[in-house]
């Protein structure tokens, strides 16, 4: 089983002074069950604005939460194309060049423990990273989180988690929400260990606002066949958020 930590590209150089408009998908599949698995996906209409670091050309990409998890019974192909927004005129059709396309099939990947693996694949504009858990005898986790109240202004949200004492954080979800917003995530977790789940938020600053300080919140969850945990989770005194993890 395939747990997927972190995806990004690498090494592309962003002339532009403003974000990296990215798109496109990156997607695996089994040799038994072969539909297409998006572990990334977005259209040209649902770009992704992401900062590229100048040093380095780094960007990560924010993975599609049900799909972090991919069952491998022998070998997975995973197939990619990213391309990244170049004209902003609105007068015509959006312009892109592609950043990177292909396929690749990792096979022969077992081992008797489970291990982390990092793989870089390259491309005529960046190279694309990916890193991903190798994990044996688990259960699958399924992390529901519902804003039940927040600031008016709404709620700067950070979800982390690690999983069956991995120290490497599988980032969830990073951005703005509100009242009524309800997140999934679905993590894989071996027998006899454990998941970590941290939620960091603050109230979203306002127009005279200044920062404003961030509260963290850690929850410890055995892996169990067919169990719930609930939690309700005051992160301070304006914002309640609810936790179910099943699996």
């Amino acid at each position: 089983m395939l747990q997927f930590i972190d995806v990004r590209i690498a090494g592309y150089r962003h002339a532009q002074a403003a974000c990296a408009k990215i798109f496109g998908f990156f997607a695996a599949r089994d040799g038994v069950e072969p539909l297409r698995n998006y572990v990334y996906r977005r259209g040209i209409d649902n770009y992704e604005a992401l900062n590229v670091k100048r040093d380095t050309g780094i960007a990560h990409l924010s993975l599609t939460c049900h799909a972090r998890c991919i069952c491998m019974i022998c070998r997975v192909l995973f197939e990619f194309k990213l391309c990244v927004w170049t004209d902003d005129e609105p007068e015509d059709e959006p312009k892109h060049d592609i950043l990177i396309e292909g396929c690749t099939e990792f096979a022969n990947m077992f081992k008797t423990e489970p291990f982390i693996e990092f793989r870089r694949l390259y491309g005529e504009k960046c190279g694309f990273d990916m890193k991903f858990l190798v994990l044996e005898n688990v259960v699958q986790a399924k992390v529901d989180v519902e804003i039940l109240r927040s600031a008016v202004d709404g709620l700067n949200l950070n979800l982390h988690a690690k999983t069956s004492d991995f120290r490497d954080v599988i980032r969830l979800f990073s951005g703005v929400s509100e009242s009524g917003c309800r997140m999934s995530s679905a993590i894989r977790v071996m027998r006899h260990s454990y998941l970590n789940f941290c939620i960091e938020g603050s109230p979203k600053a306002g127009v005279f606002s200044q920062e404003l300080p961030c509260c963290m919140w850690e929850g410890r969850f055995g892996s169990r066949y067919h169990g719930t945990v609930h939690e309700v989770v005051h992160l301070d005194d304006s914002t309640k958020i609810s936790v179910n993890v099943k699996s």
